[in-house]
């Protein structure tokens, strides 16, 4: 899909426009079922918050390697507040959303405990914080993937 500037395009254009582009946002990031297949990798606990972290062996080498993070990396963050499954967190990485992303090529989308979408967060609150990680291609963690366990 390509989406067009605004200039030159009539009211309906930029509607068109608009809606282009909501359609590629975070909505195309699904839940990993699968993500505990991955490699836990890290815990991070800052007061009553415990972060399990999980990513792909491929993901992991990449960061060992002081590569970017292949296409079709996805993270995923169980995120754990006084003791209990508070929501989960999920970045993944594609090429083609390097046009629309603030954080590279990443978008972001939250989950509840029983894994639906929450459809008040659009993941541009995470995209605004991992722009800080641009070295690092937009990862926190990037220093918990290098160590071994």
């Amino acid at each position: 899909m390509r989406l067009r500037t605004a200039a030159g395009l009539g009211a309906g254009g930029l509607i068109v426009a608009t809606l282009a582009f909501a359609q590629t946002t975070n909505d195309a990031v699904t839940f990993p079922e699968a993500y505990r297949n991955d490699v836990h990798y890290g815990t991070v606990t800052r007061g009553n918050i415990r972060e399990e972290l999980f990513a792909s062996p491929a993901a992991l080498a990449a960061a060992r390697e002081g590569r970017p993070f292949p296409e079709g990396t996805i993270i995923t963050m169980e995120d754990h507040r006084d003791g209990g499954l508070h929501r989960y967190v999920v970045m993944e990485k594609r090429a083609e959303w390097g046009r629309i992303s603030r954080a590279g090529q990443w978008q972001f989308r939250e989950f509840a405990p029983d894994k639906s979408p929450n459809p008040s967060e659009d993941g541009s609150r995470c995209a605004a914080c991992h722009q800080s990680q641009a070295a690092n291609d937009f990862v926190f963690t990037t220093r918990q993937m290098r160590e071994p366990k």
